[in-house]
């Protein structure tokens, strides 16, 4: 390169020395142009490789630092412990591998929020997306969007579904009916050594279900069978399944207060429901009645149940405990991984289905052990 600026500086030299002489002389000049002409080219296409060259550098040492990874995770109600929790866990884990912090978006249980914070976060030029959708039929636009975009997405408690069922994308989620299973097994335990059903025709069995959730759907299915299961002979009309829509506290207790009022001949309630949430608010509403002394409720999730745990009473009993934060930090890990090195996103999970799922389980957690099993989440 320093050959090539010499002799460009000699041409310009020669040809200075010319103007300044006034020279006339044809021959000198077209020597000079053609020097000129053919050295402008080759010193910007050695300039553009360098560029080029360093750019390349530049890119690849953002991507392998995640400086340039941004991405955007849109939970359906942040209000919500759960995801509050997972969203602070997704953040942490953007921030340990190095990339821009996380675009949080909440759609507060609103599918035409969730659409307008869709938009906003794909105008950002974000290169992946984390999403928990508040309504399932909204699936096929969002997994849409994202390809139009050129990005992947990975759904996370909630799958991404077409209308058959099948999966649009790679999921995180709750192995839901074992977990179902589980707390109904617990809830047949506690009744079988409490002797809860001494009086069969005062005693019911309240399903608190997220019809509307799919993925929350075989929670209550696992609940109802081991109850059936387990008690037979049970008066049927004694078992009660029961919406709650979107699974908030309030809307728990809207379902069992409203339950506990149709039915004044039960004076004593067994309740599971599909998330904290809900046998929180059924738990007020038990208190509420005068019946919790003589009532149960199971939970899902443990990050409210540890707080009914440290009450000098609470009918609220047990949980299966889900770790909020492992939704987070892997649904982060499995975006940067294919962002950045191409791998696809929990293909070591794909069975079935088109995409990979991501399993979690839960355990059971009461007052007696939560500490030990919640960890830190117990705080």
């Amino acid at each position: 390169m320093k050959r090539r600026f010499l002799a460009v500086a000699m041409v310009l030299a020669m040809t200075a020395a010319a103007v300044m002489g006034c020279s006339s002389s044809g021959g000198n000049t077209a020597d000079t142009q053609q020097n000129q002409e053919s050295a402008e080219p080759a010193q910007a296409e050695e300039n553009a490789a360098e560029s080029s060259d360093a750019q390349q550098t530049e890119d690849t040492q953002q991507a392998d630092s995640g400086e340039k990874v941004k991405i955007a995770a849109i939970y359906r109600d942040m209000t919500q412990s759960w995801f509050i929790q997972e969203a602070a866990a997704a953040e942490n884990q953007a921030s340990a591998l190095g990339m821009e912090p996380l675009i949080v978006g909440d759609s507060k249980e609103d599918p035409s929020v969730y659409v307008d914070v869709l938009d906003n976060v794909l105008s950002q030029d974000i290169q992946g997306l984390i999403v928990n959708i508040c309504d399932q039929q909204l699936s096929q636009m969002t997994v849409t969007k994202c390809q139009e975009a050129g990005i992947p997405v990975v759904a996370v408690d909630v799958p991404l579904i077409d209308e058959n069922g099948s999966y649009l994308a790679p999921a995180i989620e709750l192995d839901s009916y074992l977990s179902g299973r589980t707390m109904g097994e617990w809830a047949v335990n506690y009744i079988n050594e409490n002797n809860m059903l001494e009086n069969p025709e005062s005693t019911g069995i309240m399903i608190l279900a997220m019809e509307k959730v799919t993925s929350c759907v075989p929670r209550s299915d696992g609940q109802i069978d081991v109850f059936k299961e387990s008690f037979p002979d049970f008066p049927e009309g004694n078992i009660i399944r029961i919406d709650y829509g979107g699974g908030s506290s309030d809307e728990g207790y809207n379902a069992a207060a409203a339950t506990i009022t149709a039915h004044p001949e039960i004076t004593s309630w067994i309740v599971t429901a599909a998330n904290d949430e809900g046998a929180q608010g059924a738990t007020r509403a038990l208190e509420q009645a005068g019946l919790d002394k003589d009532s149960v409720t199971v939970g899902l999730g443990g990050y409210h149940a540890k707080d009914e745990f440290r009450k000098e009473y609470s009918c609220f009993k047990a949980a299966a405990y889900i770790k909020a934060s492992t939704v987070g930090e892997e649904s982060v890990k499995a975006l940067y991984e294919n962002i950045v090195n191409g791998t696809p996103i929990f293909e070591e999970y794909k069975t079935d289905k088109a995409y990979g799922v991501y399993p979690f389980g839960a355990v059971m957690v009461t007052a007696e052990n939560f500490e030990e099993v919640m960890g830190e989440d117990a705080k």
